[in-house]
């Protein structure tokens, strides 16, 4: 490819990933806030590393640390917003779609630059992105770089395996430490540079072991920052420990948790997982048996590692967006083929004009199509978060009791005082005991809580409620409440719990 069509098909994918991301994802500056509870423990999470907090020592929350990395790096940009968050994910999507790009080019399909805003269209607006800045999302690229490393190998295209083996590690190590269960791909992609290696050079120990180290050199800045802030026990008793053993997630068995993950797909990702099945009797037809077993085992490995530990939530799904490129350039390749030698020639400035129309179809369907868009009528003083902020003026330690961290340290400008600084969907007793502490010590100043009713659902000796707001939360409503301690309470001294 040409610098010039190299630099224009940057410019492409830039533009389509900020339309995409600027529409579908709560994190865009066109939202008032992302309401995601998820989103905002990360970002408290990372806005606290900026203050010399460390993850899961002084502010317990589950998912990985480089999840957390990397939202201190978006906090850097804003603390204050959601702006940085929307820079990582407007980047994460220019990665996918650049590979993307890629794979469709490893199959004679790269110069169909139009299908990438309908690649984005099909992934970014399904109801599994149901909110944004998911660690789902953010690994897209991460797992479409390994499938793209196995399919290079299966291709048997030039390449040394023991370098394919060490990205691959790299890249696995860095999912490893965002979200144990998006191994599944790893392992599929691992095992087709092993057999490459073995039928073209015989080193299958040389690029274990590069695998390996490559894995190890991604935990290096991981394992060293722990290491320093003296919390090696933490992030392992937390992040491996508690999310193996204690995580809230209902399990029904195996079966049912099969049977969820499939549900949930169809359901929630009907577009895209409609093109992924559509690519499995394509690929043996258009690519050859090894790739589609290749393909095959990618999906099924992928599908259990995310779906079989536990009952499903509804962003789940999206990590098997990773095969919907794949699926793209199979559905490509099929329609090529039919078309063979009956289509008329195509003018040059075609392809343009199908660009054109592609990308404004998809900022147009995105709209249309995205569940996120119903808060953009929104504005920040609409917003519970904001209101309570004006209330609180900057003053006083604040408490998210009894739910998930709703936002409200972030708009208050706050970063939490307390190792439990909101409840999540781990089933740890102590957790729910030092929220109690907190309280019935009066240590924070204010308190906020939720409930599905007009009236909170207990009331905390010694403060007083002083407002309350509803507001939807995708498909539910709550309200929201805001206690303040009253000035004859005794405040107790801080200490983490």
């Amino acid at each position: 490819m040409s610098a010039k069509k190299s630099s224009i098909s940057a410019a492409f994918i830039l533009v389509t990933a900020f339309v995409t991301m600027l529409i579908c994802t709560k994190s865009s500056p066109l939202y008032p806030l992302n309401d995601w509870v998820d989103a905002n423990t990360y970002l408290t999470v990372g806005r606290g590393m900026l203050h010399g907090k460390v993850p899961y020592r002084d502010l317990y929350e589950q998912k990985g640390p480089l999840l957390y990395f990397l939202h201190a790096a978006a906090a850097f940009i804003s603390d204050s917003s959601f702006v940085g968050v929307f820079v990582l994910e407007t980047a994460a999507c220019v990665a996918f779609l650049w590979e993307a790009r890629y794979l469709m080019g490893l199959h004679g399909c790269g110069d169909k630059l139009w299908v990438l805003p309908m690649t984005a269209l099909a992934v970014y607006s399904s109801e599994a992105f149901c909110h944004g800045d998911s660690a789902e999302e953010l690994c897209l690229p991460l797992t479409l770089g390994a499938y793209i490393i196995g399919c290079k190998a299966v291709e048997g295209l030039p390449g040394r395996s023991g370098v394919r083996a060490f990205v691959l590690g790299v890249l696995a190590g860095a999912v490893i430490w965002v979200k144990l269960t998006f191994i599944g791909i790893f392992a599929a992609a691992l095992a087709a540079i092993l057999a490459d290696c073995h039928r073209r050079h015989g080193e299958l120990l040389r690029c274990g072991a590069l695998f390996v180290l490559g894995a190890f050199a991604a935990s290096v800045p991981v394992l060293l920052y722990f290491l320093i802030n003296n919390a090696m026990d933490s992030l392992f008793s937390v992040y491996f420990y508690d999310n193996l053993f204690r995580y809230g997630g209902e399990d029904g068995g195996l079966l049912h948790n099969i049977a969820d993950g499939w549900n949930f797909s169809r359901i929630f990702m009907t577009v895209p997982f409609c093109i992924i099945c559509a690519g499995l009797p394509l690929a043996p037809l258009l690519r050859g048996r090894r790739l589609c077993a290749y393909y095959t085992a990618a999906v099924l490995l992928m599908f259990a590692t995310v779906f079989c530990g536990h009952g499903s939530y509804q962003y789940y799904p999206l990590a098997m967006a990773v095969f919907v490129p794949e699926g793209v350039s199979l559905i490509l390749l099929a329609v090529k083929k039919l078309l063979r030698g009956r289509g008329a020639a195509v003018p040059a400035y075609m392809g343009a004009v199908l660009c054109a129309a592609a990308l404004a179809a998809d900022g147009v369907l995105s709209y249309k199509l995205s569940r996120n868009v119903y808060l953009m009528k929104y504005d920040r003083s609409d917003l519970p978060q904001y209101h309570f902020a004006e209330l609180m003026d900057g003053e006083g330690s604040l408490l998210n009791y009894g739910f998930i961290d709703g936002g409200f340290y972030l708009a208050a400008g706050e970063v939490p005082e307390f190792r439990y600084f909101c409840r999540n969907n781990m089933s740890v007793p102590e957790m729910t005991a030092a929220q109690e502490h907190y309280v019935s010590s009066h240590m924070p100043e204010y308190i906020v809580t939720r409930s599905p009713e007009r009236t909170p659902e207990r009331q905390f000796e010694g403060y007083t409620l002083i407002a309350s707001r509803g507001l939807s939360y995708y498909n539910k409503y709550f309200y929201y409440f805001l206690f303040r301690l009253n000035e004859n309470s005794d405040m107790q001294s801080f200490s983490i719990e």
